[in-house]
């Protein structure tokens, strides 16, 4: 997905575990605040709107389509903050037309990239703390900093909002409700093998397997793909992440079964794909997108997907920082990006791998129908079921991680001679 796409080293995941320290830097002028758990955000009531008119919490209004049209011309601006997709340009260029087609109306549409979205809760934070409005309209980051944003009362309340009836079609696991949706739900750090060399994987577990000496890699100490190969080793040995104890009981076992394997400590997709090609390296570890690069490369038809037991997902979520200038089109810019049409970009003029990047996964029922002709044959050696994603991927205590992840993860750089 994005970075890890696109093959950069420094992707848009590889700073999350420092990215902490920094947001929680940039916020040492603000104060006490609550948690996530404490409601920071106001409560949005039910959409129930007056006949002819249509409820938009975040402005506290019914607003009747001629109003709603009026709103988006009055803003005609939009700025999101996402990551460095490869067809950015046709999403921009697909979005203004929506809002043009939809409410006649011309609007300038900024799409930020950066591979750190934790820059973006930084300027969010010395806005706030200013008395500012909010450089974003729109944040369509990971998981976890909604999470941290919402500890620090930056985050606005939207939904249940009827400018968003796509939120209907997104399962409960992926709603934040009133103030996040996903708008991803399979992005994980994962195991990507040659399937030929070894058929033999299915579980993380059986990376400690001695035909795989000196043929696997593991993500460097700190990163979150370390983070993540860990919580899910963790859930095979039946141990709780958010002990940190048990957590160094994880390491232990990872560095005497299975460092032996190790080739090389790394997270550099462009490395992992040429130790992989080479025949170097049977199995890397990395994020789940990496086995759907080497399926569209046309080089390595060998390459396969481990769906351990239990998942992990970073996903990206979908909110409206506190003091957003355009509400009303940040609302329609939400519901546009969950819409099944946009989730598969099918029609859309872009190649397939760029395809893969805006398309993580079925958020739904309702999405299970868009895979298209092309893909349909691979498409489930890359991605999850439905019902996987039902079963196997878990929610992540982001709260609980961050207060843990330092301990184990600085004896995970011990045990590997990495720190």
């Amino acid at each position: 997905m994005i970075q890890r796409m696109n093959g950069k080293s420094g992707s848009r995941f590889g700073a999350l575990l420092a990215a902490t320290a920094m947001v929680f830097a940039a916020c040492a002028g603000l104060g006490a605040s609550p948690t996530p758990s404490a409601g920071a955000a106001p409560q949005c009531g039910p959409a129930n709107a007056a006949a002819g008119t249509k409820h938009v919490c975040i402005v506290n209004k019914n607003m009747t389509d001629d109003e709603i049209k009026s709103a988006v011309a009055k803003e005609g601006n939009l700025v999101v903050a996402n990551w460095t997709y490869t067809a950015n340009d046709e999403l921009v260029k697909q979005f203004k037309a929506y809002v043009k087609t939809t409410y006649g109306a011309d609007i300038q549409f900024t799409y930020e990239g950066s591979q750190a979205p934790s820059v973006y809760l930084t300027k969010l934070y010395a806005a706030q703390k200013g008395g500012n409005p909010s450089p974003y309209d729109v944040m369509a980051i990971e998981e976890n900093y909604w999470s941290e944003a919402m500890s620090n009362n930056a985050v606005d309340s939207y939904l249940p909002s009827d400018l968003v009836p796509n939120q209907k079609l997104v399962l409960d696991t992926f709603q934040h409700v009133p103030t996040s949706i996903g708008f991803q739900s399979t992005a994980f750090p994962a195991v990507v093998y040659e399937g030929s060399k070894a058929p033999f994987l299915k579980s993380l577990k059986d990376l400690a397997n001695p035909a795989l000496k000196g043929k696997i890699t593991l993500p460097v100490s700190g990163d979150i793909t370390a983070g993540g190969f860990l919580l899910g080793l963790a859930a095979e040995m039946g141990k709780d992440y958010k002990d940190p104890a048990q957590m160094k009981e994880v390491v232990d076992w990872m560095a005497a079964n299975i460092a032996p394997n190790v080739l090389k400590y790394t997270s550099d997709s462009s490395e992992m794909q040429q130790l992989l090609r080479s025949g170097a390296a049977y199995a890397v570890t990395f994020w789940n997108s990496l086995a759907r690069l080497e399926y569209f490369s046309g080089k390595n038809n060998d390459a396969k997907l481990l769906l351990p037991s239990a998942i992990y997902p970073v996903n990206g979520y979908l909110w409206i920082p506190r003091g957003a200038p355009h509400p009303v089109l940040a609302q329609i810019f939400i519901n546009w990006r969950l819409g099944p049409d946009v989730q598969f970009p099918n029609k859309w003029p872009i190649d397939h791998g760029p395809w893969s990047e805006l398309s993580e996964g079925f958020l739904g029922p309702d999405y299970v129908s868009q895979v298209p002709d092309w893909f349909t044959k691979d498409y489930f050696s890359y991605f999850p079921t439905l019902d996987q994603i039902k079963t196997q991927f878990k929610t992540v205590d982001w709260d609980a991680y961050n207060k843990g992840v330092k301990q184990w993860m600085d004896y995970y750089a011990q045990k590997t001679g990495q720190g």
